[in-house]
């Protein structure tokens, strides 16, 4: 007897970590994780998306799952989710996503040499650029300064692939329970720990960045920034830890050390110790 055919899952497409994206004409815009806003510019718009693209993927990467991306684009915005692999798609109206099969990498020419390569190419093949497709904007960087004066034509976004139909006897998968984020201990080493539930920001007088608990430590060479570094916990129970623009940066202290991506989310291990200028950190979560 033959095997029933099993059509492919939708994916559910989580709505966290919180990424938008705005776009303008002229090649210049804005990309905010978690509430951090960071600025964008490009030598057109479609070099602008596909860096933007390029800077999601790897949070993709990080977090090893799809992650979603809301784009403004003058007057129109979209729901995209980006997956690890640099594949881009539309996210439905129930949050979910088709399988991939089929579909390819989102590509672009490097920032330098104009070499189309993948998203997710950490340097350029042919000039060997770091980041060839990377759009933000350095504290000191104008957007003059990024652009060309070339006008380009706009690109729209690529359209919704199309795919087979789903069974009327294949319901979508039930959504897994919600589950309680767990909370957060942080541990330092020149004052006493310090218990949150939900997100906090770390820093000498931090902000409220996106709603996180702001937790003020001592900095005794005055290396710690003002709002250093953001810790989170998705649903999953996972340690999701951001350099959130400091000055002097937030380096996991492991064997070897690894230095973390302004900006970018990075899933740690429970336990983990973070130098944050001159303040040890240990992130734990219950």
């Amino acid at each position: 007897m033959t095997a029933p055919l099993t059509l492919p899952e939708s994916e559910r497409v989580a709505d966290w970590p919180r990424i938008s994206a705005t776009l303008r004409a002229d090649g210049t815009g804005s990309i905010t994780v978690n509430g951090t806003e960071r600025p964008c510019v490009a030598d057109n718009v479609t070099a602008l998306r596909t860096g933007m693209i390029a800077h999601v993927a790897l949070i993709a990467a990080r977090l090893r799952r799809p992650v979603r991306l809301v784009v403004t684009e003058d007057t129109d915005t979209w729901t995209l989710a980006v997956r690890p692999e640099g594949i881009v798609q539309l996210v439905d109206d129930d949050g979910t996503i088709p399988p991939a099969t089929g579909l390819s990498v989102h590509e672009g020419p490097c920032r330098s040499c104009r070499h189309v390569q993948p998203v997710t190419a950490t340097s350029c093949s042919q000039c060997g650029i770091e980041r060839p497709h990377s759009v933000e904007a350095g504290p000191r960087e104008t957007y003059q300064r990024r652009r060309r004066s070339t006008p380009t034509e706009h690109v729209p976004l690529p359209p919704r692939p199309r795919r087979a139909a789903k069974a009327a006897t294949t319901p979508l998968p039930p959504l897994p329970p919600r589950r309680r984020r767990p909370t957060l201990t942080l541990t330092f080493d020149a004052q006493p720990s310090v218990t949150v539930t939900g997100g906090a920001a770390i820093g000498r007088n931090p902000a409220s960045v996106g709603g996180r608990t702001p937790v003020a430590i001592a900095s005794p060479g005055r290396l710690l920034s003002r709002t250093h570094v953001l810790v989170d916990v998705d649903e999953h129970g996972r340690i999701i830890v951001t350099d959130a623009d400091s000055a002097n940066g937030v380096e996991l202290a492991t064997t070897p050390a690894v230095q973390l991506t302004p900006g970018v989310p990075s899933v740690i291990a429970a336990g983990t110790t973070l130098l944050l200028g001159d303040v040890y950190c240990t992130v734990n979560a219950e």
